[in-house]
């Protein structure tokens, strides 16, 4: 339907659908909250992600170097730095992402879930809006994500530039700019990770020039990361490949801002005392319409952070600009305190739509353990400093009074200071991960506090509590580090609990569990757990006599668990399945590094 206005045709703005809250209570949505915790985990290895990074952006690079019509290019988009989308199937939504700046969190829960409600058999249509990295802990992790995702169907994904992409390709090419948003060269390292990050920013800003910076949906949604050019601007220009050749004009859509009361552009830099009146918006949508000779109306953007995830401009019309934020950061006590709830954009049938994600306050913790968003910052510029020994000793020189001998032995009481707190440390933040059920983060935490710390006992168990929970994938792994705590200490019954725990939840094997469990009665005949794995062991062989001897046991000692409805090795599926769950729960870990041990329940 077409209806006149003014002078001009514009067509009607349809309005914008009701706001979709995904809450994950449902138990469906389980599925997804689990493959949330494993990716975000996975993503905690620095080292290996920048690797996986480095290989994402130089596939990247040799998709974009086919042409433009590699990205995207199942929508059939011409131009380069501006794509015109000119078909999207009306059946499948069009997603869209707003700013990320480093959240793996928020970034792994959207494609979860968008993942989840695409239809089988086929890949999302996916549009990342920019500002990928913050400068933050997360920054390599999301920009691989994003990187990863376009890789794997180049067809159906759009990545935009934003304006913190842009002042890093900037930067690395000596023309900085008055704005310098922090980037991924502003991303927290170890010292040792530094080289290999300043090679990752430096190829990551070779590849930003050849990304977009704007796309046009044939419904009339310009999708960009900030605003349009300036309506005095694109006034000079006559079509879309002039357009094309105007940097100013396309650097607009990173960084110029839209001011979200008085709908104007407003820009960025040295204006030159340019007055901008209110409808210079509307001026500016108008332009590019006449420019790309095809209707722009709306507009998606991300640039500013919204507190509630979303914002409709309200004073730019009805259903016409949106800002989407995709981030979980907990929002200053002046912007209302909380947490931000990220949100997403859904195109379909040209109606925009917000769906908006209520993450669980446990996982969202574990997430902040795993990648903190206020980590102290040692960036890519001090990193390559701080990778070097100092030449003197003169910052300790208060402690190092007295002899050389002196002077050495109180090296050595910092250095054992240092490391037992760093070890506290990792070994805390991998408890927080066992009880987040963050299987893979957890393992890598305690490893981490096994190579801070002298006594690395309670480091191995907890790390073989993770191996196991991590199902067949880490069971030999589990057996590893339990056989490796028995070679020093063949009394270690708790080790041996664990190791009958993998064998029969990972691998159904009840004749090495029931060894193992029979070894633990031996050791601890008071530890009633051990009675009842040594009574499911048996009852899995098929030996009901064991077994209803060993859950006797277990009964007398006022074991937690409950008897199985079968000790014939006949159990229903569904019924093993909880066992099993339960009794991966029983396993035995330290809740501190000095503390006595207790089940994993209990975390």
């Amino acid at each position: 339907m077409i209806q006149p206005i003014g002078n001009t045709v514009k067509s009607v703005i349809p309005p914008p659908g009701p706001l979709v809250t995904v809450d994950f209570k449902e138990p469906r949505s389980q599925v997804i909250l689990n493959r949330v915790r494993h990716n975000v985990a996975l993503w905690a290895d620095a080292d290996r992600t920048m690797k996986r990074a480095t290989d994402a952006i130089q596939t990247a690079d040799r998709l974009l170097g086919g042409g433009p019509g590699a990205m995207g290019a199942e929508f059939r988009p011409t131009g380069r730095k501006v794509l015109r989308l000119n078909a999207i199937t009306d059946e499948e939504p069009l997603w869209i992402i707003g700013d990320v700046r480093g959240d793996v969190l928020a970034l792994e829960t959207a494609l979860c879930f968008i993942d989840e409600a695409t239809e089988i058999g086929r890949l999302p249509q996916i549009v990342f809006l920019g500002d990928l990295m913050g400068g933050m802990l997360g920054d390599v992790a999301c920009l691989s994500i994003a990187l990863e995702r376009f890789a794997a169907a180049p067809t159906r994904t759009i990545l935009l530039a934003g304006d913190r992409e842009l002042a890093l390709s900037a930067s690395m090419t000596g023309h900085s700019n008055d704005r310098n948003p922090r980037n991924l060269a502003d991303m927290p390292v170890q010292p040792t990770q530094g080289k290999a990050l300043q090679i990752l920013t430096r190829a990551f800003s070779q590849l930003v020039p050849k990304l977009p910076v704007a796309a046009i949906c044939p419904s009339g949604i310009l999708l960009a990361h900030s605003a349009p050019g300036r309506a005095s601007i694109l006034a000079d220009i006559q079509s879309a490949a002039a357009l094309e050749a105007q940097p100013d004009a396309l650097r607009a859509f990173a960084f110029d801002r839209l001011h979200p009361r008085d709908a104007h552009v407003a820009p960025t830099g040295n204006s030159g005392g340019e007055i901008i009146g209110s409808q210079d918006f509307a001026d500016s949508m108008h332009a590019l319409h006449r420019i790309f000779e095809m209707p722009v109306e709306r507009m998606v953007r991300g640039q500013d952070s919204a507190p509630e995830g979303h914002r409709w401009f309200r004073h730019y019309g009805d259903g016409v600009l949106l800002t989407i934020t995709t981030m979980t950061d907990v929002l200053a006590s002046e912007a209302g305190g909380g947490r931000r709830k990220p949100c997403v954009a859904r195109l379909k049938a040209g109606r925009l739509r917000v769906v908006r994600f209520e993450i669980p306050e446990d996982i969202a913790i574990s997430a902040d353990q795993i990648f903190p968003r206020g980590a102290p910052a040692t960036p890519l510029h001090i990193a390559a400093s701080q990778s070097k020994p100092a030449a003197s000793s003169s910052a300790i020189s208060p402690l190092l009074m007295g002899s050389t001998q002196t002077v050495e032995s109180n090296k050595n009481n910092v250095l054992i200071m240092v490391e037992s707190q760093a070890a506290q440390v990792h070994f805390e933040r991998g408890v927080r991960l066992l009880s987040a059920r963050a299987w893979p983060g957890a393992r890598q935490a305690f490893q981490e506090a096994t190579a801070a710390s002298a006594d690395i006992n309670a480091c191995l168990l907890n790390e073989s509590v993770a191996c196991l929970c991590m199902g067949l994938p880490g069971h030999q792994d589990a057996l590893r580090l339990c056989r490796g705590l028995l070679f020093k200490n063949s009394a270690n019954a708790h080790a041996y609990f664990n190791m009958g725990v993998s064998y029969l939840t990972n691998e159904r094997n009840p004749i090495e569990a029931g060894r193992a469990f029979r070894m633990v009665t031996q050791l601890l005949p008071a530890f009633s757990d051990g009675w009842w794995g040594l009574g499911l062991a048996f009852s899995l062989r098929a030996d009901r006599r064991g077994s209803q001897d060993a859950f006797a046991k277990a009964i007398e000692l006022k074991c937690l668990l409950a008897t199985p409805s079968s000790m014939d090795g006949i159990i229903p599926a569904r019924e093993l399945a909880s066992i099993f769950e339960l009794l991966r729960g029983r396993s035995q870990f330290h809740p501190t590094l000095s503390s006595e041990i207790e089940p994993l329940a209990n975390a």
